[in-house]
């Protein structure tokens, strides 16, 4: 038989199969209370991303005599583990057995100190590190940075920090790092600058990583670019995970325009190159472009993860592309991606802003485990599209379920029952929401009352109610009211209200158009011209309305007075049609008004 070597054995640890089969070797070979072999089967199970602690337990416990590698070996993975106090364990253990722990053995478990927040043992470790002589042992030195930085005790990793004769990259970074994850911002970016005029230390691609993430908390797109340059001094603008950094911080500031350089120049590209770029088109709105992108991705054949598949979601969900929208549920079941709670609450927001509520339902039904968000997501899709009483039940479904309610949950439930009508519902629910579950209304729930008594055209209710809650009632609020008084004839104090709506909000087009549609109304010329000049006189311009419709995967915008449309003749031949059936019909009268102001 070929003699085994512990290079072989460490090769073949690479699953926990193979694992199993090295161990039944050894015991066979009568080699497994041979430490150096068997060193290799706990390094594999403790360590390695694909191995087993429980399994690395077992075989440590049958280990006769084990030596301070195989100690520090299973302490550093539970260490890192869901089980950091495992770790202290050991190493008491590890102690009374008669080991003497070294420079290895430390970091290991002032990391779990760092973990589980143990401040104050973490500091008698720093103790016992300084009289047995460590405290000028660089990975020594590195953990306890990490780990006061770790527990927030930031003026003991500058101590620890500044008593360090010997430093390097690491050092730096594990410093700047302790200042940004307790958001000092300034003292991170003032010791890169400190670091930058050293001749041995130079930042390297963490250092960039961490400072970029920085600046994307901040939305400090100024620093963010002179990141950017650093990044080409210190020769890392090929660096992936740099160059992946900056598009990320590039999106969610809003710069899309030098987002969109940053992507076209980018030597290559992951998923998360193409994740953040969708990201950053959907928060701005850039839906289509958005989808356009995705479609993308599969001609490149890059796989989809679940981060990717949550963002298209949402611009389905946004641009209202229920085809897309229903291709991308089709890839979620084919690539097998792991639908857990965030991508199915996708799936059933955008099934439910689509209007396919049954397919959101189906989604719903089918989830295991669903959070606050999916929740709302389906209350929100019942409210919008009218269904309030099932949006009521769902909510008793919820209380049932334990699931604690929110804020926006309460937004939801108002907007259904102002849409149906349910009146003493919608009120009763705006008390509850305090009462019960010690929610203080937002500025959104009162809007959403006003909303339900103004569409119940309860308006000298909703007056009250405005002017008696305990929150400044803002331009949005008061314009409800004002198309309430328009529509049900309150012109009196449509007009008191109007001068209100104007003094919150005098630079905004569409309240100048909607109390000009109130004079419009009343057939008073002069008034509805006056509020034409002082738009004029302020430079206040009309954006023309405009709307979306999808047909045949593609979809179609619409803007007021458009004749750019390739089926324009035809579109308004259509429209004409419609009009004239809705008028015979139902009986309905265009409001004239409505279309020749202004």
């Amino acid at each position: 038989m070929k003699p085994i070597s512990t290079e072989a054995i460490k090769n073949h640890c690479s699953s926990i199969a193979k694992t199993k089969q090295a161990h039944a070797l050894l015991l066979r070979t009568h080699l497994f209370f041979n430490n150096r072999f068997t060193s290799k089967l706990i390094n594999f199970l403790a360590i390695s991303e694909s191995g087993s602690l429980s399994y690395a337990r077992k075989i440590f416990s049958q280990i006769h005599d084990p030596d301070s590698y195989i100690w520090n070996t299973i302490i550093r993975g539970y260490a890192r583990s869901q089980n950091p106090h495992e770790a202290l364990s050991f190493y008491y253990f590890m102690v009374v057995s008669g080991f003497r722990p070294d420079n290895y053995t430390y970091p290991f478990v002032v990391g779990a100190c760092g973990r589980l927040q143990q401040l104050e043992m973490g500091r008698r470790f720093h103790s016992e590190i300084l009289k047995k002589g460590f405290g000028s042992d660089l990975f020594v030195v590195n953990s306890l940075i990490q780990f006061y930085g770790n527990c927030g005790s930031i003026n003991c990793a500058c101590k620890v920090f500044d008593g360090t004769p010997a430093q390097d990259v690491v050092t730096w970074n594990l410093m700047i790092n302790a200042y940004i994850g307790r958001r000092l911002y300034r003292q991170s970016f003032d010791l890169f600058e400190d670091m930058t005029n050293l001749e041995d230390i130079k930042p390297d691609e963490i250092t960039i990583i961490s400072l970029v993430s920085a600046c994307t908390q901040l939305g400090d797109l100024e620093r963010g670019d002179l990141l950017c340059s650093y990044s080409r001094v210190y020769g890392l603008d090929k660096n992936l995970n740099v160059l992946n950094a900056i598009l990320d911080m590039y999106c969610k500031c809003g710069d899309l325009e030098s987002a969109k350089l940053m992507f076209n120049s980018m030597p290559e590209r992951d998923v998360l190159s193409y994740t953040s770029m969708l990201s950053g088109l959907t928060n701005l709105g850039y839906y289509q472009e958005s989808l356009a992108l995705f479609r993308k991705v599969q001609i490149e054949k890059i796989q989809p993860d679940e981060f990717m598949l949550v963002n298209v979601l949402s611009a389905c969900a946004q641009a209202g592309d229920l085809d897309e929208g229903k291709y991308i549920h089709l890839l979620i079941d084919r690539f097998k991606v792991n639908c857990d709670v965030v991508l199915g609450t996708a799936l059933v927001d955008m099934y439910a802003k689509c209007g396919a509520l049954h397919l959101a339902l189906q989604v719903f039904e089918k989830m295991r485990t669903r959070s606050v968000f999916t929740w709302n997501a389906m209350i929100g899709g019942l409210a919008m599209h009218g269904h309030g009483e099932e949006a009521i039940m769902l909510f008793d479904q919820m209380k049932g379920s334990k699931v604690v309610p929110d804020d926006v949950t309460f937004i939801a439930l108002l907007g259904a029952c102002s849409h149906a009508g349910l009146i003493d519902e919608g009120l009763e629910i705006f008390k509850t929401m305090k009462e019960s579950f010690q929610i203080e209304p937002r500025i959104e729930h009162y809007g959403c009352v006003v909303d339900l008594l103004c569409r119940a055209r309860l308006v000298e209710d909703a007056l009250v109610f405005l002017e008696n809650m305990p929150l400044k009632a803002n331009s949005v609020l008061w314009a409800t009211l004002l198309g309430a008084c328009r529509t049900g004839g309150h012109f009196e104090l449509a007009e008191r209200v109007a001068k209100r709506v104007i003094e919150l909000e005098p630079d905004s087009c569409g309240r100048y158009v909607m109390i000009s549609n109130l004079y419009a109304g009343k057939s008073q010329w002069d008034n509805a011209l006056g509020l034409r000049k002082q738009m004029k006189s302020k430079g206040i311009e009309k954006t023309p309305g405009c709307s979306w419709i999808e047909f045949n995967g593609q979809i179609h915008q619409f803007v007021a007075g458009d004749r750019t449309h390739m089926e324009t003749e035809n579109i308004y031949t259509m429209l004409e049609e419609i009009t004239q059936r809705v008028h015979l019909d139902a009986g309905h009268e265009a409001n004239i008004y409505e279309k020749c102001h202004i």
